[in-house]
């Protein structure tokens, strides 16, 4: 199977109608507009990843004026021809010596089945997704290839002895999102312009070869800064070979008909030390200064907060300091803030929160931020600082009412209802938060503001009286519960509007 001649890409057409699998040419160079189908959102965003990083290679676009060109219209029959001239045998699945993100010789006692290449299928947390029997019996071309490059790409190494890919064992993935999926792959296709500015360096170390046709070496010491960008795209750390393929018949992922299918792969531990960083142009950094060295590393989901907690790590770069963390935002947001002529952004953002190897959740969002965000970083900040000390005056009230106030003889309920608050609290505020950042004017921001610290607000008492209600009729909490409830009210009225002027607004 060749990822630039079959037919493998999973799609259906935007306007409706039935799933198929097409060709990268008929993708790229026809004028119909389609979109990611699989069953699986982390193996959608797999998909979207894998192609942004061939055309990356493949055709990436000398400026901005070229990218924007490609944007609004396919390449031609002869662009097509001249970007796949010469790579056809980097991309084949079953190539003889030097086959797609695997290495040959892997020396394993037996053969893994393929549902260890879906990340969080099997394992202790399975039973956190929903996930069909059999998926990972016999999977198709397309899906293998996906799968491939989704586990050496985005997720924890398969155990002890195994490494993650470049960003670490689950990071964070920020795309941006077109109207269709040829779109949405060009508008995360950097130019060379933009790695001039991002990425200086890049072209001394464009010839490097795959890992598979110049395998890593064992035991080798690498420098991050060396590895180039291809090598770096479709870095594979693990040591895998897949088992030959069967005949024909259904792919368990996406149910398509297949002319052959695997079922097995062979893997085996290997050890190296990357030094370092990579880096990744669809992940955000945070930096840090810890016992006086600066240190960077990916962003990642290591708590169920949803994603819009961290939208200023996804949108806002920062200087680190002993005060707060250092920020840089994915070069593909950079690129797209330069482009953007202040349209609106719709970002899509993607991984896994796991427990060393074990996926815990798997994470995949779209957020909408309205036209103007590039120069409304203050107003964007202010609402997911609103939301989060809302959040935080909700929590220290329930607190308080758990331990009351032993100096004072005041009991408490010994009950951690402030635990428990998270999950109601960002359930209900999610579509509130959504739509504000979609939708709010952020040359007027105020009143829209103002509107929703109200909803905060009556969000905050409603859940604090749902959670202490069981214990509001006890004689010895009515203190404990009179002292949270004046806190709360007392704390939420401090957060209510002051008719301050947001910095970088005009209000």
């Amino acid at each position: 199977m060749n990822l630039l001649t079959d037919d493998w890409i999973p799609v259906r057409p935007l306007g409706g109608g039935a799933c198929q699998q097409i060709t990268l040419q008929t993708l790229l160079c026809n004028g119909q507009r389609w979109l990611v189908a699989l069953p699986r959102d982390d193996m959608e965003m797999a998909t979207f990843q894998l192609l942004i990083c061939l055309l990356q290679t493949l055709w990436m676009p000398s400026d901005a004026q070229q990218l924007i060109q490609r944007i609004r219209q396919p390449l031609s029959a002869g662009e097509f021809a001249d970007g796949v001239a010469g790579w056809q045998q980097a991309f084949d699945l079953n190539h003889p010596q030097q086959p797609f993100m695997q290495v040959k010789g892997v020396a394993a006692k037996e053969v893994t089945g393929m549902d260890k290449l879906l990340v969080g299928l099997t394992g202790s947390t399975s039973g956190a997704f929903v996930n069909q029997p059999g998926q990972g019996k016999a999977l198709c071309g397309g899906c293998t290839a996906i799968a491939l490059f989704n586990q050496a790409c985005n997720a924890p190494g398969f155990g002890g002895g195994f490494k993650s890919g470049l960003r670490g064992g689950s990071p964070v993935t920020t795309l941006v999102q077109g109207d269709c999926l040829r779109t949405t792959i060009w508008f995360n296709v950097l130019s060379e312009t933009t790695l001039d500015q991002f990425c200086p360096g890049w072209r001394e170390q464009r010839a490097q070869p795959f890992t598979w046709q110049q395998p890593i070496k064992k035991e080798e010491v690498i420098a991050g800064s060396s590895i180039g960008l291809a090598r770096g795209l479709f870095w594979q750390p693990a040591h895998i070979k897949l088992s030959p393929p069967d005949g024909a018949g259904q792919c368990s992922a996406c149910g398509r008909s297949a002319s052959q299918r695997y079922c097995s792969f062979l893997k085996e531990k290997f050890n190296f030390t990357v030094n370092g960083l990579w880096l990744h142009p669809h992940s955000p950094l945070i930096q840090q200064i810890k016992k006086g060295q600066v240190e960077w590393r990916y962003m990642a989901f290591s708590t169920p907060a949803p994603s819009w907690t961290q939208i200023g790590r996804l949108l806002i770069e920062q200087q680190v300091n002993k005060q707060q963390e250092g920020r840089r935002v994915a070069t593909t947001v950079g690129q797209a803030r330069m482009l953007s002529g202040g349209r609106a952004l719709r970002l899509m953002i993607g991984g896994y929160r796991n427990n060393q190897a074990s996926i815990i959740e798997r994470r995949h969002e779209v957020l909408q931020i309205n036209h103007g965000w590039q120069h409304a970083m203050p107003v964007i900040n202010e609402i997911v600082t609103l939301g989060l000390e809302y959040r935080k005056v909700l929590r220290t009230a329930l607190w308080i009412f758990a331990e009351g106030a032993k100096e004072s003889g005041i009991k408490g309920a010994g009950v951690a209802l402030h635990e428990k608050v998270d999950a109601p609290y960002y359930r209900q505020s999610q579509a509130r938060v959504l739509n504000l950042l979609a939708q709010i004017d952020f040359q007027s921001p105020l009143p829209q503001l103002a509107q929703f610290q109200t909803q905060q607000r009556q969000l905050c008492l409603q859940l604090f009286n749902d959670l202490s209600a069981p214990y509001a009729h006890h004689p010895k909490l009515i203190c404990s519960l009179a002292q949270a409830r004046r806190y709360l009210t007392s704390s939420l009225a401090k957060l209510q509007p002051q008719g301050e002027h947001i910095d970088g607004a005009a209000v």
